[in-house]
């Protein structure tokens, strides 16, 4: 069955410029940027968006809502060769346009506030983009650079003769047509005409084709600790068989027995009661939300609030994440982040929970 789901993610970016180093702020999905320092057009190269896009499916699944990451992100070999971009992305929607709230895709197309109603369109990618790419649209309002308008002209005076000028902003000196002066446009001026891009935040619709919120659990989860509690009855039983069974057993069968038999019975069993647990809990109609809390600073285990869902208030049992490290805490929200988690109905000890952002809700 597949398991293929779309999400939003925001991301913001910052490339250098190729003629002048500074930093281009590019709030779309386009393949070329204007410089706001030196006012000059280039092409962002594909390395930009490779390195920008890569991974970006995993984030929305990984993550929980709101959370956002910095990058790049390097391998031990350090940055490779040629300009980076800096981005920040992770699982965040764009927002209502006219309530704080954050938008859901709509089955018409386009994404819908669940308040309010208001919706917003989402742009297809474009044809430049590698057609293998997750990014599926786009959410900004920022227009692309062949599709900006251009600035209307301002009129100032001459600082010569007081004669009127007309000041489009192809230039920063403008010649007077009355006394032949060329008047330098004052820095107010020349931000009015040339407003600087500011870096903002938009947002991509990702096909994900493998959601690990929406698969079964973790059933290796279930079986590690009867796998390693089976290494050391095999380590306890072969020590056994060698330095203490020949004293106290005179028939080798029965030293077998003792030192192989009965522990492999012992792990037969804890290995099937293991498998029985998670065929009782974690079934869809068992599933519930599970809510950080109470995080150790040693990282030794967390607390989880298992609660219903949409009442986040009503807590049916707790339950403990172990060795859950700090930065993951945070990638999951932190205090009262959502994780997937599974409760049988009237059995608060048959709980289960996996570190993965919840769909609940």
């Amino acid at each position: 069955m597949s398991t293929a789901t779309v999400e939003f993610a925001g991301i913001e970016l910052l490339s250098p410029c190729p003629h002048c180093s500074a930093p281009m702020a590019v709030n779309t999905l386009t393949d070329r940027c204007r410089c706001s320092s030196c006012l000059m057009e280039s092409a962002l190269p594909p390395s930009v968006w490779d390195e920008a896009l890569r991974g970006v499916e995993k984030d929305v699944v990984q993550f929980a809502p709101g959370y956002l990451r910095h990058g790049p992100e390097w391998g031990e070999g350090g940055p490779p060769p040629g300009p980076h971009v800096e981005w920040q992305r992770g699982h965040d929607a764009p927002p209502c346009p006219r309530c704080p709230r954050p938008m859901r895709l709509s089955p018409q197309g386009g994404c819908v506030c669940a308040a309010c109603g208001a919706g917003r369109a989402i742009l297809p990618k474009p044809p430049w983009l590698p057609a293998e790419s997750p990014v599926l649209g786009f959410v900004s309002d920022e227009p692309a650079v062949a599709e900006e308008r251009p600035r209307e002209p301002v009129h100032v005076a001459c600082t010569q003769c007081g004669g009127p000028l007309v000041a489009d902003g192809s230039s920063r000196i403008v010649p007077c047509g009355y006394c032949a002066a060329r008047v330098a446009l004052p820095d107010a001026v020349w931000a009015a005409l040339h407003p600087p891009r500011i870096k903002r935040r938009w947002w991509l619709a990702v096909h994900v084709a493998a959601d690990p919120r929406r698969a079964p659990a973790n059933l290796i989860r279930f079986q590690m600790p009867v796998f390693r509690l089976g290494g050391c009855l095999g380590i306890l039983g072969g020590t056994g068989f060698f330095f203490v069974a020949p004293g106290v057993f005179e028939h080798a069968e029965m030293a077998i027995a003792a030192c192989f038999v009965a522990p492999a019975a012992v792990f037969l069993c804890l290995w099937l009661r293991a498998m029985l647990r998670y065929r009782r809990i974690c079934r869809p109609e068992n599933e519930v939300v599970g809510r950080l809390s109470a995080h150790w600073s040693s990282g030794l285990s967390t607390k989880v609030l298992i609660t219903s869902p949409n009442q986040p208030a009503h807590v049916l049992a707790c339950a403990a994440l172990w060795a859950l490290d700090k930065r993951r805490f945070d990638e999951l929200g932190g205090e009262g982040g959502r994780v997937r988690a599974w409760m049988v109905p009237g059995r608060p000890g048959l709980t289960h929970v996996d570190p993965i952002p919840s769909l609940l809700e």
